[in-house]
């Protein structure tokens, strides 16, 4: 990041969010938005650090499908004051960060194109964190509007576009055991669920 201007860089809080094997680095900006670190978004999914720099440096179909669903992909460069007993701490560190929206758009992906397990369980915890939460609100009379902001966004994601990932995946599968000479063709569609839902 040294590549970055000083002036460029905005300052933000940080918090650790624990996940059992690995930590989500959480940022929040001075305007009250929340950011991730990209380098905790491959560790909490299973991979490496660089793994969100290797997926996106170049064009691949993967990340034809995110930005295909709003993905932006955006990243900002926050430096990071920590506080120790309420004075900062000397040396403050930088971070590369995404939207909370990008992060729930890749963590879906993963779950649904790649059957991630760490994205899917990510994705269970959050959701029922979430309900719990709109449910508190409902119920203590405060405003909900937010979920069907969230509803009207996340509707755009259609049937054909979740089926385009999972299609994805199964080609990506079948290359990969064409040198068996395994014939994967046979095997029961795992969409028959969906396709029935439909």
């Amino acid at each position: 990041m040294s590549d970055i201007a000083e002036s460029e860089v905005v300052t933000a809080i940080a918090c650790d969010i624990p996940l059992g094997e690995s930590v989500l680095d959480a940022y929040m900006l001075p305007d009250g938005e929340k950011r991730f670190g990209i380098e905790g978004i491959g560790i909490a999914l299973g991979h490496t650090n660089r793994w969100f720099y290797n997926r996106t440096k170049r064009q691949s179909k993967w990340l034809q499908i995110l930005q295909g669903i709003g993905f932006t992909g955006a990243q900002l460069d926050l430096k990071i004051i920590r506080e120790f007993d309420g004075r900062s701490v000397r040396g403050a560190s930088k971070a590369k960060t995404i939207s909370l929206r990008d992060f729930v758009k890749v963590v879906t992906c993963e779950a649904i194109g790649q059957r991630n397990i760490k994205a899917i369980i990510l994705l269970a915890a959050f959701a029922e964190t979430g309900l719990e939460k709109i449910l508190d609100d409902a119920f203590a009379g405060r405003s909900i509007e937010f979920l069907l902001e969230k509803i009207v966004h996340y509707s755009k994601w259609t049937y054909e576009e979740l089926e385009e990932v999972l299609k994805y995946n199964r080609e990506e599968v079948a290359f990969l055991y064409a040198w068996s000479g395994r014939d994967l063709s046979k095997r029961k569609n795992p969409n028959s669920f969906l396709s029935s839902q439909k």
